[in-house]
């Protein structure tokens, strides 16, 4: 039995429930009299008021039943009748409807960015285990702490880790309040709109789960994510739009949770699963499994898989047996969490650091396979650099279905000794880019094909060169119609020009056409040049000329990360913006002025230096500048702050401010970013999810920073 249709079309129920009224049936009488009627009479609503509550209960308990016990006992079309009259109901009687009413999931959209609040228990991160060894040490150290002997065992409760966004959901007298994403710890994004269009997470507490007296507040938490089913639903979707594919349901699930119309959030399925409790009041427990049984009766899903485990022996024999299983459940998972049951025992632990000494995540490496590589071809780049790349026979690898991977440079493909035909083992780098491991050498039978790399560009047939110590090989012709698509396609990009109405489809086109020979000719199109094109309208056309003029006045920084200059990225191009003002004085610039900026130097100097220097791309600046694109600039509004003065900056996990207005508020105060941590770095800030970067500022012993402090400091 399949809920989806009419759980998505909730976004529309609750905005406008009127629209449905139509459904229930009418009485022979003007609406409108119906309604002041109605209002006027008590024995109506009154009876109204009580066919609302049964009509909530039934539906309420129907997706307890559905999103959470997973054995549905109501039918959809039952469900449907009941959520249409449920509306109707409200609709001619908007004074009984509650925020509580299952009709009422989805509300306005946001205005501005999510706002950070406190948590009001700290929101910790777990410590990473990889190996059966590291497992036994963590175990040793709980027993040296809690000064028990090897013959005492220990209670355990395992639970699959699910990959996905960790959130906070706080209940007030039974009422779900406000959701929080964990933030830093100590601050989270208030999603609650968002939170709010999730079926799995309920908007009022059962008070069987609490016999009855329901705590004044309740915090539960646990993981938002969407399942691999509906993750590729998405993909298929997003193709048959024509948008970019998400990378895993890990991201698809934390980009949906964190968008700011909660009606966008409620169209992409997610679900929840609960795991503890923060701050509670009014309610007490003595072990974990009693909170997850509690959660399970008021309402949450709770993994099913979770098993008390008594002693090491039986907690690894879940880890091994969890190893194989993950694969088998709808959702992604890279590990088990191993906790002490024994809420008492949790709190003479305490913790460590950011880390509870009671809790540890056991991760699995990365998942390996094996598939059959069925062809090698060389992809070119923007700056003509020739990249190898390994087809396969589709395979799933971490939950996503992969049938290619890059091979990176010549030297790589001759390293690994990739062939046509080889069997090779496959994994994905970070769960998230596929990579060729090993080639089963054994496993070759005769058939395999050595590649040969090409002398030739495989595209418009050019000579190719390597520079003397480089890795990679490149194509030299400028003109080259490969080239010049990806550098079309960066020029174009967000961070760059920001022209949205042109993209990867259209470029190839134009190209094809030969409407385009340089990014500064897509300034000359016409809009008769468009409508010349396969399947391009009237309305189309005018909208790409419309986003092609508005990109005409980027900043300085912008421009100069368009042009596409090798080793010349986004934080580069603002350094040169920094210190030259205009375009006129960039071009002017000696090889030591550029090379002498902080953080370019010569490598990257020479580049820009060769790149301004060459006759094409000065006919480009000329094209550039003569149709009218000119570079505004950028006032300086803020004075140096001595705090950020000289100081460097180093930003990891998700912001809620974007990274480059982060950034741009450091350098604008005479602050410099760094890429990475080292001991002349003087401040960490971390976001959400921060990784190895805010480990390694922990280790050099910098100072770290939250969001919120480093907000505080700005001001």
């Amino acid at each position: 039995m399949k809920r989806v249709p009419f759980g998505v079309c909730l976004a529309i129920l609750s905005l406008a429930p009127a629209a449905f009224a139509k459904d229930a049936k009418k009485p022979p009488m003007n609406t409108e009299t119906k309604i002041e009627q109605a209002h006027n009479d008590p024995v109506e609503i009154a009876r109204a008021s009580e066919e609302i509550k049964a009509l909530r209960a039934k539906i309420t308990r129907a997706n307890y039943e559905y999103y959470v016990l997973d054995k549905p006992t109501l039918s959809d079309d039952e469900y449907d009748l009941s959520m249409r009259r449920l509306v109707a109901l409200e609709t001619r009687f908007p004074e009984l409807v509650t925020a509580e009413s299952p009709t009422q999931r989805v509300g306005a959209p946001l205005e501005g960015r999510f706002p950070k609040v406190p948590h009001r228990v700290p929101m910790l991160s777990l410590q990473d285990l990889r190996s059966t060894q590291e497992l036994h040490d963590w175990e040793n150290r709980v027993r040296r702490h809690l000064h028990l002997g090897a013959e005492t065992e220990i209670e355990y409760v395992c639970e699959p880790k699910i990959d996905g966004l960790a959130i906070s959901l706080i209940y007030e007298n039974g009422k779900f309040a406000r959701g929080l994403t964990r933030g830093d710890g100590q601050r989270g994004e208030d999603i609650t709109a968002n939170l709010r269009t999730i079926q799995a997470i309920p908007l009022a507490l059962r008070p069987e789960a609490f016999g009855g007296k329901i705590p004044t507040v309740f915090e539960a938490r646990g993981e938002v994510y969407m399942l691999r089913s509906d993750f590729e639903k998405l993909n298929e979707k997003q193709a048959q739009l024509g948008e970019p594919l998400f990378a895993n349901p890990r991201n698809a699930g934390a980009g949906s949770v964190r968008q700011l119309d909660p009606k966008t959030t409620a169209a992409r399925r997610l679900t929840f699963t609960a795991y503890t409790v923060g701050e509670v009041q009014g309610a007490s427990f003595k072990k974990h499994w009693d909170i997850l049984e509690t959660l399970r009766a008021a309402g949450f899903r709770v993994g099913a898989s979770n098993k008390i485990c008594r002693g090491l022996d039986e907690t690894q024999a879940f880890i091994e047996s969890w190893r194989e299983e993950r694969h088998r459940v709808d959702y992604a998972t890279d590990g088990v969490v191993v906790k002490v049951n024994d809420l008492r025992l949790q709190t003479e632990l305490g913790f460590v650091g950011r880390n509870p000494r009671w809790a540890c995540a056991f991760k699995y490496p990365p998942e390996e396979v094996t598939t059959r590589v069925t062809n090698i071809t060389v992809n070119v780049g923007r700056t003509g650099a020739l990249t190898p790349l390994a087809h396969f026979e589709p395979v799933e690898v971490a939950g996503t279905t992969v049938s290619k991977a890059t091979l990176h440079n010549e030297d790589e493909l001759r390293r690994k000794d990739v062939r046509i035909n080889d069997k090779v083992v496959i994994r994905k780098a970070g769960e998230i880019i596929p990579e060729v491991v090993r080639v089963l050498v054994e496993a070759r039978d005769g058939t395999q094909k050595e590649f040969v790399f090409p002398t030739a560009c495989p595209v418009c047939h050019a000579h190719v060169v390597r520079g003397e110590g480089e890795a990679v090989t490149r194509c030299v012709n400028a003109e080259c119609p490969a080239q010049l698509e990806r550098l079309l396609e960066h020029f174009v990009a967000r961070d760059a020009m920001n022209i949205d109405r042109v993209g990867e489809k259209l470029i190839k086109q134009l190209v094809a056409a030969k409407k385009v020979r340089d990014v500064a000719d897509l300034f000359a199109i016409t809009k008769d040049d468009l409508l010349a094109l396969e399947r391009m309208a009237e309305k189309s056309a005018q909208n790409v000329m419309v986003s092609i003029s508005g990109a005409k006045k980027p900043t300085l920084a912008r421009l100069i990360y368009a042009l596409g200059i090798r080793h010349v990225g986004q934080r580069t191009a603002e350094l040169l913006a920094e210190r030259f003002d205009t375009l006129a004085e960039l071009r002017a610039a000696k090889l030591e002025d550029l090379a002498g900026v902080h953080d370019v130097g010569p490598v990257a100097g020479a580049s820009i230096r060769a790149w301004l220097d060459h006759e094409h791309n000065q006919k480009v600046l000329q094209k550039l500048a003569d149709s009218g694109v000119h570079p505004v600039e950028e006032k300086r509004t803020i004075a140096r702050d001595e705090k950020f003065d000289g100081k460097s900056f180093v930003f990891t996990g998700t912001l809620a401010m974007p990274r480059r207005d982060a950034e741009s508020a450091v350098k604008a105060r005479g602050g410099r970013i760094a890429g990475s941590v080292s001991k002349k770095t003087d401040y960490v800030i971390v976001g959400e999810d921060a990784g190895s970067k805010a480990d390694r500022a922990r280790e050099l012993g910098v100072t770290i920073l939250s969001e919120a402090e480093f907000q505080a400091m700005l001001k």
